[in-house]
């Protein structure tokens, strides 16, 4: 049993049993969960730090899934649990509900919260009720562009949140816990207390760590550098583009009191004779603007609290020392080469610029039709055009996730996938959305690749690979699996295929040689899941999408033919070999889409072990690709190390 169930069930509950009679004192208005698809719980938009120009901090009502409610609060999903540092004792649960568990009102809304933001920081129930809602509310945002609920990693149904785990300006998620540690600082000086618990940012960037943990498992295994540092940039995109859908909050940031936001750039571009060039002025100027808005920046709190008092080399200058602002890197290749760049929080930056330049230059070309005054453009216009291009983007890097392959995650699968997916579901690309994102990922050097991914019907299995025209597969083609036209469909049970591994076992062993998957080595089918996803059109699409792995145990001394251990690697060491793919199928069961990440990529694997040999990312008996050496118990902790940041 983990270990926060036991800690929760010996708690006292009289003090929460108190507390709830004197919230049951204040009249709220009743909102009965069997009734309303979600109700609206209070919580910071933005760090505690952030603040507009009229209202102090940004607070939203976030839309939650409603749902029975226990104190904790705790959720069919999420339980949140104040664990004290050091001594394992649990503080009493938080209750949020008026006597009946199904009906939940807002003790925090503007009418009811106090006026001094500091007493928020410092209350440890509405620290509770804005961890629960910020994980739920972005969980929520995976299962409604993957058209089903995510598993957690662990298996067990709910995921703890701890608000109060570790005295540090820090968090990570925990496979060991099954949830999300959280640190907090005391106040030190004029500087008041830190919980980042309360940062927006960083719940979402944590919760992301664990749903895809959920999807994707394998991608914490001994792989190139680029695998790990999609994990870091994943929860940085949805933390930074999930809060644009927030109500107002986009326009509070952007609104310096006027109502009115200027974008200096304009009046020349608007003066050019050429009309055209004018126009591209305009929206480049736009789009230089925007990335300057708090909208682009992540956990002030914690880089103001970690940075110097005076300017910290690479530091965010400004009024919030962001801890990264990704969407500010210039776009070049340079990164390819830089060993800077093998470390994962550098190395998602790449990631997260790319999608974030892309998002700032949507967001730009959408303003063009606005109508410029003197004194600016309005800005809940501008704001209203920004949710929409941040919303559009989101719902790209979601739905993609199920099309990456499952192991051996590279950067060009990335774009690969996003591009198929949105072209499935949304044919018409009425802004040239896609455009703009491949030309921003090609700007860092990162296109799709040629061979991967499979969508064109009737096709199974792309070009041969060149080393494997030239003669120089690592083995032959298996003699007992003839590639040939077209599917074959016999002897498969429809409904089976919707949920079994043996039933898509069957489906690949039948038509092994059009997929190019050779079943002579090692093949397991990992999941198999259904999705119905809505397209911004009103399309709906139905898919079954089922995971395998083919994997290669052998020494140095015995590898397949072209693939080499690196020098100075002994022969008689363990070496493992991954690849696999996705299959996607229509509601039909038919075979539309596979996903390929072959097992003997010569190329691939050569850099792989390259990479894994001298980074020193071995397992304890010296092998490669078998494990980092760390385990699961400290993997997303060691990820979240920095080292590059002052001591509190």
């Amino acid at each position: 049993m983990p270990r926060f169930v036991q800690v929760a069930e010996t708690v006292d509950l009289k003090d929460s049993v108190r507390t709830g009679r004197a919230r049951a004192a204040r009249p709220q208005p009743a909102r009965n969960l069997l009734v309303h698809d979600t109700v609206l719980m209070t919580a910071f938009a933005q760090d505690p730090i952030v603040m507009d120009a009229q209202l102090g901090p940004l607070f939203a009502q976030i839309a939650v899934p409603a749902e029975r409610l226990q104190r904790g609060p705790r959720g069919h999903r999420f339980h949140v649990v104040d664990v004290g540092v050091g001594t394992n004792l649990a503080s009493p649960p938080v209750v949020l509900t008026d006597g009946d568990p199904w009906s939940y009102s807002d003790r925090w809304d503007t009418e009811h919260r106090p006026a001094d933001p500091a007493q928020l920081v410092d209350d440890a129930e509405f620290r509770a009720q804005n961890l629960f809602a910020v994980a739920a509310h972005t969980l929520a945002l995976y299962e409604q562009h993957l058209g089903r609920p995510i598993p957690w990693y662990s298996g067990y149904p709910q995921l703890y949140l701890v608000p109060r785990a570790r005295v540090e300006a820090n968090a990570f998620y925990s496979r060991e816990h099954n949830a999300v540690l959280f640190g907090w600082l005391p106040p030190i000086g004029e500087r008041p207390s830190l919980y980042t618990a309360l940062s927006y940012d960083v719940i979402a960037h944590e919760v992301s760590h664990a749903i895809l943990d959920g999807l994707r498992p394998r991608y914490t295994e001994p792989g190139l550098a680029d695998q790990l540092a999609f994990h870091e940039a994943l929860a940085d995109i949805v933390a930074l583009l999930s809060v644009f859908s927030l109500k107002d909050v986009a326009r509070r940031l952007l609104d310096d009191g006027n109502g009115k936001i200027k974008f200096e750039t304009d009046a020349e571009a608007i003066r050019n004779p050429d009309q055209e060039l004018g126009r591209q002025q305009l929206a480049e100027g736009r789009a230089a603007e925007l990335k300057a808005s708090p909208l682009a920046r992540l956990a002030e709190q914690i880089g103001g609290r970690r940075a110097k008092p005076a300017a910290a080399e690479g530091a965010t200058p400004g009024r919030y020392p962001a801890l990264r602002r990704s969407v500010d890197l210039p776009a070049s290749t340079a990164w390819l080469t830089d060993p800077a760049f093998d470390e994962p929080h550098r190395r998602a930056e790449i990631l997260v610029a790319a999608f974030l330049q892309t998002m700032v230059s949507m967001w730009a070309a959408r303003l063009d039709p606005l109508r410029v005054d003197p004194d600016g453009v309005d800005v809940a216009r501008v704001a209203e055009e920004g949710i929409k291009s941040a919303q559009h983007l989101l719902g790209m890097v979601l739905r993609a996730l199920d099309y990456l392959p499952p192991v051996e995650l590279e950067f060009a699968d990335v774009i690969d996938a996003v591009l198929t997916a949105d072209t499935r579901l949304a044919a018409d690309d009425e802004h040239g959305y896609r455009d703009k994102l491949s030309a921003a990922f090609a700007s860092f050097g990162i296109v799709p690749p040629s061979h991967q991914m499979v969508d064109e019907d009737g096709v199974a299995a792309p070009t041969p690979d060149k080393a494997q025209a030239n003669g120089k597969a690592p083995y032959k083609a298996d003699p007992d699996a003839k590639a040939k036209v077209g599917i074959r469909y016999e002897h498969l049970n429809l409904a089976a295929l919707r949920t079994s591994p043996e039933e898509i076992y069957q489906f690949i062993w039948n038509n092994a040689g059009a997929l190019q998957i050779d079943v002579r080595l090692t093949t397991r089918v990992e999941r198999v899941l259904g999705s119905t996803r809505a397209g911004p059109d009103g399309l709906i699409l139905t898919e079954t999408i089922a995971d395998y792995i083919q994997v290669i145990h052998t020494t140095a001394a015995n590898l397949p033919p072209g693939i080499e251990a690196p020098e100075g690697f002994p022969d008689d060491a363990p070496i493992e070999l991954l690849g696999g793919g996705v299959l996607v199928f229509d509601q039909f069961g038919r075979f539309r889409l596979h996903q390929r990440k072959p097992v003997l990529d010569i190329e691939r694997q050569n850099r792989r072990l390259k990479y894994l040999f001298e980074h020193g990312i071995l397992d304890r008996d010296g092998g490669l690709g078998t494990s980092d050496g760390q385990g699961d118990k400290r993997r997303f902790a060691l990820l979240h190390d920095d080292t590059d940041m002052d001591e509190q």
